[in-house]
């Protein structure tokens, strides 16, 4: 996986700015991927991994960004 200043700059300039919620939403992402022991979430452990995130703020970017989960939305 890519440092954490490596994964800031992707998520600022998917985001358009850089922010404390994008700061944490990639530092969340990286401690889940962490610890469920998940280290290419882009890549070979694609498959293997499901987010769920209830709030639409910037953190949630960056979350998407880090796994690269798509997005469902409910109506």
């Amino acid at each position: 996986m890519e440092s954490l200043e490596e994964l800031l700059q992707k998520a600022e300039t998917a985001h358009g700015h850089l922010c404390a919620g994008q700061i944490l939403g990639v530092r969340m992402a990286m401690l889940g991927l962490d610890r469920l022991g998940i280290a290419d979430p882009r890549g070979a452990d694609r498959k293997r991994l499901v987010t769920f995130v209830e709030i639409d703020r910037c953190a949630t970017d960056a979350i998407g960004m880090v796994t690269d989960a798509g997005w469902a939305s409910e109506p």
